[in-house]
C-alpha cells in the first residue's frame, strides 16, 4: 500500500472516530508515524482528504447502484441494495454525521453533491419505472408523488446516521438493519397487490 492510500485510510478511521473538526493533518501524520511535511506533500490540508474520501464513496455507490439498474430487478434485490448502500454510508459515517457542516465548509463539494443528487434521482426514477413495468408499483398517488418519494429517499439516506446517533437505542450490530427497514417502509404503501405479495415472501432474515 502506498503512502497516499495509507493517509486516506488513516484519515477515514480518525474522522469516523472523532470527526473532521477535531482531526488535523498533524494528527493524521502522528498516527501514521510520518512527518507533517511528508503528509502535506500528498494532501496540503484535511479538506483535500475529505474530497478524496467523498469521491471514493461516490464511486463505490455508483458501482453498486449501477449493477441494480442494469440487472434484473426485484423487490428482494432492491432491499439488498438499500442494506448495501447503508453499510457503505456507515463505513464513511463522518461524512454523513458532519454532512451539513462539510458542505458549508467546502462549497465546491456541495455543488458536486447537488449535481450527484440530480443524477441519482434519475437512476431511482428508473427503478420506480421498472417496478411499475413489472406490475409491482402503483401509479403515482398524485401528480408529482414520485418526486416527493425520491425526496424522502434522499432525506432518509443522507441523515439516518445523524438520527441514529441521537435516538437509536438498540444493539449496534442491528443499527443498519433497523434503518434499512425504516427506509424500505417508504415504498411499501406504493406497492400493488402483486408487489405486496412478493414483499411478504422476502426472507427478512437475509435482507433485513
Amino acid at each position: 500500500m502506498d503512502t497516499k492510500t495509507k493517509i486516506v485510510q488513516t484519515a477515514l478511521a480518525l474522522f469516523n472516530e472523532q470527526g473532521v473538526d477535531v482531526i488535523t493533518v498533524r494528527h493524521i501524520a502522528k498516527e501514521m508515524g510520518i512527518s507533517h511535511g511528508n503528509l502535506c506533500y500528498h494532501f496540503p490540508n484535511t479538506d483535500t482528504i475529505i474530497r478524496q474520501l467523498y469521491d471514493q464513496l461516490v464511486e463505490q455507490l455508483t458501482s453498486q447502484i449501477g449493477g441494480v439498474i442494469t440487472g434484473p430487478l426485484s423487490l428482494n434485490r432492491l432491499a439488498e441494495l438499500v442494506g448495501e448502500v447503508m453499510q457503505m454510508l456507515y463505513d464513511y459515517r463522518f461524512l454523513m454525521l458532519d454532512f451539513a457542516g462539510i458542505m458549508r465548509r467546502i462549497p465546491d463539494l456541495r455543488d458536486k453533491h447537488r449535481a450527484l443528487v440530480s443524477s441519482r434521482k434519475l437512476a431511482f426514477q428508473h427503478i420506480l419505472t421498472q417496478l411499475r413495468a413489472l406490475g409491482k408499483l402503483r401509479e403515482e398517488l398524485y401528480d408529482g408523488h414520485d418526486d416527493d418519494l425520491l425526496e424522502q429517499f434522499f432525506i432518509v439516506g443522507d441523515f439516518w446516521l445523524s438520527s441514529a446517533t441521537i435516538l437509536y437505542e438498540g444493539a449496534e450490530e442491528n443499527k443498519i438493519k433497523h434503518y434499512q427497514q425504516v427506509f424500505l417502509s417508504l415504498i411499501v404503501p406504493c406497492l400493488t397487490n402483486k408487489g405486496l405479495t412478493e414483499w411478504k415472501d422476502i426472507d427478512r432474515k437475509k435482507t433485513l
